[in-house]
């Protein structure tokens, strides 16, 4: 659950320069994160069966980013629930930030942000999972599965604190960074079997999460092209997740 959680975790993924009265107002952009699948092993709890948890290599997520008075800066984030990969998520985010000049080539960030919604998918029950196993997994998803792929929704709520170092390289157009911070959450996970009639299994457990956990950040801006940033960033949540995200923005205002 924890490993879900920090898959979809709104990170920074670089630095806009709000101290800039020349810098964009407004700037459109899209997120593109790898999953990195799990084994067999981490995929099993116990001595139970293996869960399909890598349902989808990467997901995408649009970004707007908006500069607000006093050198604070506003952030949305939106994947609206169009099911992809056999995965469909409908998830919300909004951060605030405000950048500091240390000097004139460091800026420290504070951050602050929020993440709800859920995500659904055939995790428990999926069909094509218990063909690759054994016999017993093929048994398991024709008796407690009653022969159906399951509808189970992870819900994740995310409240994170963290700061930022960056640092302008080459005339601006370079802009490395840094951050370290932590995530309190409620993370809920609703097994959704669906019997043979079509309807939800009542049965069925909701197992939750409550934790906070550190969690930090490296990465670059790229500010080469007009109008233009590129960004890219490892993101690494300790006993949760190691992972590479990118981002192409562009200026609209």
């Amino acid at each position: 659950m924890l490993y879900y959680s920090s898959t979809v975790a709104y990170s920074p993924l670089g630095v806009m320069n709000t101290l800039s009265g020349t810098s964009r107002r407004f700037e459109g952009a899209l997120e593109l994160s790898y999953l990195p699948p799990l084994s067999a092993e981490q995929r099993t709890t116990g001595t139970d069966k293996p869960e399909a948890t890598n349902l989808a290599p990467l997901f995408a997520r649009p970004r707007v980013n908006a500069r607000l008075p006093g050198a604070a800066m506003l952030e949305l984030s939106w994947i609206p629930p169009v099911r992809v990969f056999d995965v469909k998520a409908n998830l919300f985010a909004v951060a605030l930030s405000r950048t500091f000049a240390v000097t004139p080539a460091v800026l420290v960030v504070p951050r602050v942000s929020f993440l709800t919604g859920r995500v659904e998918g055939p995790i428990t029950c999926n069909e094509e999972t218990a063909n690759d196993g054994d016999a017993d997994l093929r048994t398991y998803y024709a008796r407690v599965c009653y022969g159906n792929d399951s509808n189970d929704f992870f819900e994740p709520r995310h409240v994170s604190g963290e700061v930022l170092v960056a640092r302008a390289l080459s005339a601006a157009r370079w802009q490395p960074y840094a951050s370290i911070g932590a995530r309190s959450e409620r993370t809920q996970f609703d097994v959704g079997v669906i019997r043979a009639d079509g309807s939800r299994d009542p049965d069925q457990p909701i197992l939750e999460v409550k934790t906070t956990r550190v969690y930090g950040t490296a990465g670059a801006s790229w500010f080469g092209l007009p109008r233009t940033r590129l960004a890219a960033e490892l993101y690494y949540a300790p006993g949760s997740v190691f992972t590479v995200r990118g981002l192409a923005g562009v200026g609209l205002w």
